[in-house]
């Protein structure tokens, strides 16, 4: 079971920050169209945003696991996967792809 929580978990990761990437972007093409300065994100406010639609997968997930005891287990595996090295790495590298394009 925990095979497929890994897999889960990591598809929702690298979801969020691909739709993180895409938030800034239309950020930045909409600061063009109008006309008014182009701010480049904190890595925090990135952080932020990745985080919000990371819950926002981890909520669905766990709304589909019916026994208490896979929510614990689903609960556990996503904080070890954010707590490791080449989550944090993905996200780092994502925030640097962005600063390139500012």
């Amino acid at each position: 079971m925990q095979y497929e929580f890994d897999e889960k978990i990591d598809e929702a990761i690298q979801k969020s920050v691909r739709a993180a990437i895409r938030h800034f972007k239309e950020r930045q093409k909409l600061a063009q169209d109008s006309g008014s300065p182009q701010r480049p994100p904190t890595y925090e406010e990135f952080a932020s945003v990745v985080d919000q639609f990371m819950e926002v997968s981890k909520g669905a997930n766990m709304n589909k696991l019916r026994t208490p005891n896979l929510r614990d287990l689903f609960e556990r595996a996503w904080a070890q996967k954010l707590r490791n090295y080449a989550t944090q790495r993905q996200f780092r590298d994502a925030y640097e792809a962005i600063m390139r394009r500012y």
